[in-house]
């Protein structure tokens, strides 16, 4: 896909046609870095999850439609007479679902085609999918079914346990659709579906104007109820922040503040006798710890401390996020570290990754359950953004409510913005992108690791900028970060 010959063409208000035999999960991720440009060039990145999703299922319907009509042509069933196309669907998921590797090679350079279509008119941008298998009655009105069933619901919770299709696998697909659409302010009467005897083409129209519809759900408001109940962050803490912040401090009054309070006194000289800080003797006193450290490492410790002080506190010790955590925070400084331009903040980066996640021990303490519901649904499919289905579901994801609570305890504008865009790094502000961008890409690593996501999940842009584009270097990389990381907890 060359991204400047697409953009002269939606430029020029022509069509520009990308074709396929079969989409991949390595096509899906240059679409995902194609819509970061052309969305960038519309402004409306803000955009660019829910479109990418719409598309994607798009596409791996139009997958399915040409695999199952080369399956009936091999099986020499008749896919329009009813009885063939029962006798054929009681085995297509056992034959062709089952056996989803090999279709790539039964469809390449076959008879059956997709196409990616987008166009600009005015301020208003379109995109088609179209392949060349006509949809069939009963096919269409179970379609025309699920777009009624969409219309049931404002969220996507429901949808969970009320939707399902065990004949072809399709599951919440185009019920997500619809409510991308609706909640999105795109709207879900822009989505239309077209066949004839030669082609089926799904359009999705997205207008100049959209205006989201605020998702309200129980399990929101109690989420934000939750937030107002926390405490603020410990008193002895925040006197030493606010010294820190205080460019007349004296280290001396600073270093008794914190000699009063012993766990973070351990803590302080832990860190200052880290590999991180490379000394040659060993650090003994609170005040060669703090000029070790730096007063803006230890502010950053000091909110550390009050976190995980207050969410042990209230929600027990949730040592699955906590581990997360420590490991993107090893890897996002080493990611920085290795990179020039980001080594000077490396510190800072580090912290960033420690805390990017505390958004969801909300989530997991008020319903452990649905969220992980939602993980799981998302395990093993290289789906892009995981966040969006908590937004569709709660009206809120682990991002959002992160921002909140760090806006809660009046963190520092670089933590907040990490914690609220580390999964939608091109949103960040341009000053503090660099930032948001290493976490991203040390939270994939990681999640890459825990096997949460695949390679092609990850955002090709970025991935070229750390020099990651090619899976078994990215496979390395994450294999050489790892090794490293469990010496350190040896």
């Amino acid at each position: 896909m060359n991204f400047k010959d697409i953009i002269s063409q939606l430029e020029t208000s022509k069509e520009s046609r990308i074709n396929f035999y079969f989409v991949t999960e390595e096509q899906n991720q240059e679409i995902y870095a194609l819509l970061v440009h052309v969305m960038g060039y519309m402004d409306k990145l803000y955009l660019v999850e829910v479109i990418f999703t719409v598309l994607k299922e798009l596409l791996m319907n139009a997958n399915k439609a040409n695999a199952k009509r080369d399956y009936f042509s091999r099986e020499k069933l008749d896919i329009q007479n009813a009885t063939d196309y029962a006798k054929g669907m009681s085995r297509f998921q056992e034959n062709i679902i089952m056996k989803w590797n090999e279709q790539l090679d039964r469809l390449d350079g076959g008879n059956y085609y997709i196409s990616l279509l987008m166009k600009v008119e005015d301020k208003s941008i379109h995109f088609a999918v179209e392949n060349n298998a006509p949809i069939t009655k009963e096919e269409l009105a179970r379609v025309n079914r699920r777009i009624e069933v969409a219309k049931n619901y404002n969220d996507l919770s429901d949808a969970f346990t009320d939707v399902s299709d065990s004949t072809e696998s399709a599951g919440l697909g185009l019920v997500l659709i619809q409510l991308l659409l609706k909640n999105s302010g795109i709207g879900s009467d822009k989505f239309k579906i077209f066949t004839n005897d030669k082609i089926t083409r799904a359009t999705l129209s997205v207008p100049d104007v959209t205006t989201p519809v605020e998702i309200q759900t129980s399990l929101k408001t109690k989420l934000l109820n939750e937030i107002d109940g926390l405490p603020p962050l410990p008193h002895s803490l925040t006197k030493i922040i606010q010294l820190c912040n205080n460019p007349d401090s004296d280290l001396h009054m600073i270093s008794q503040e914190i000699e009063r309070n012993p766990a973070l006194s351990a803590d302080l000289l832990k860190l200052s006798n880290s590999a991180f800080f490379a000394n040659r003797s060993q650090v003994s006193s609170i005040l060669q710890a703090v000029k070790v450290v730096g007063l803006k490492n230890l502010r950053n410790l000091l909110y550390v401390s009050g976190v995980r002080k207050i969410m042990d506190g209230q929600y027990g010790k949730m040592m699955d996020v906590w581990e997360h955590s420590s490991r993107c925070s090893y890897y996002a400084r080493y990611l920085a570290t290795e990179n020039n331009h980001t080594n000077k903040i490396a510190d800072i980066i580090a912290v960033c990754a420690l805390l990017h996640d505390i958004g969801k021990f909300l989530l997991l303490s008020v319903d452990r359950g649905f969220f992980k519901k939602i993980e799981t649904y998302q395990r093993g499919v290289d789906s892009g953004n995981s966040t969006l289905l908590e937004e569709m579901a709660i009206g809120l994801s682990h991002p959002q409510l992160g921002a909140l609570l760090a806006e809660k305890w009046e963190f520092p504008q670089d933590l907040r913005v990490a914690i609220e865009y580390h999964h939608k790094p091109f949103l960040a502000p341009p000053e503090l992108r660099d930032l948001v961008e290493v976490i991203y890409m040390a939270n994939m690593m990681a999640d890459f690791h825990e096997q949460k996501k695949g390679f092609y999940a990850i955002d090709k842009n970025l991935l070229s900028k750390f020099n990651l584009d090619n899976i078994d270097v990215f496979s390395a990389a994450v294999n050489k970060v790892e090794v490293l990381y469990k010496k350190t907890n040896e």
